[in-house]
C-alpha cells in the first residue's frame, strides 16, 4: 500500500512541475546584448535555436566592429535567443528594449519597444541601428513579436 502512494506523489510533483514549466504567464528573460550600432542593417526579429545559426547572425551583428564583440554563452540545449533589430535609423536617440515576453494562448510573446526622439529633440545626425538580444528558456512554441513606437519627450532646457 505504501508503495502506490509513493508513486501518486512522484507523479503529481511531476505534474505540478510541468504545469508550472509551462503553463501560461511571464516567461523571465537575460538581455545578451543591447545598444545602437548593429551590422544588421534590416528591421527583422529572429528566434535562434542552434548554435550555428545564432553564431553567423552575431558574427554579421558584430560586422564593422574591431575588435568583434565575443558571443554570449548560450546553452541550446535548454534556451533560445531572440534577437530585434530595428533597422538604419537617420539619427541618435533610438533605442530598442524589450518590454515583455510572455507565453498566453499556446504562443510566446514578445513585446519590443522601440524609443524614438520626439518633436524638438536635438540628436546626433548619425545613421544607428537599435538591437537587442536575449535569451529564454526553450520552446517549441511559435513567437509573436509586436513592437511598440514611444515618442520621447525633449524639453527647451536641453
Amino acid at each position: 500500500m505504501k508503495r502506490s502512494f509513493v508513486w501518486q506523489g512522484i507523479v503529481l510533483a511531476a505534474a505540478m512541475a510541468a504545469s508550472l514549466s509551462s503553463g501560461a504567464g511571464p516567461i523571465p528573460f537575460t538581455v545578451l546584448a543591447q545598444g545602437s550600432q548593429s551590422g544588421v542593417g534590416d528591421e527583422q526579429s529572429v528566434v535562434l535555436l542552434d548554435e550555428a545559426t545564432f553564431r553567423s547572425l552575431w558574427a554579421l551583428h558584430g560586422a564593422g566592429t574591431d575588435p568583434a564583440p565575443p558571443a554570449p554563452e548560450v546553452d541550446f540545449a535548454g534556451e533560445m535567443v531572440i534577437a530585434a533589430f530595428a533597422g538604419t535609423r537617420n539619427s541618435g536617440g533610438y533605442r530598442l528594449g524589450i518590454a515583455s515576453i510572455e507565453e498566453k494562448d499556446r504562443l510566446i510573446h514578445v513585446k519590443l519597444i522601440l524609443e524614438r526622439p520626439g518633436a524638438g529633440c536635438m540628436t546626433a545626425q548619425v545613421l544607428t541601428r537599435p538591437y537587442v538580444w536575449a535569451k529564454i528558456r526553450r520552446s517549441a512554441l511559435p513567437v509573436e513579436f509586436r513592437t511598440v513606437t514611444v515618442d520621447i519627450a525633449c524639453t527647451g532646457d536641453e
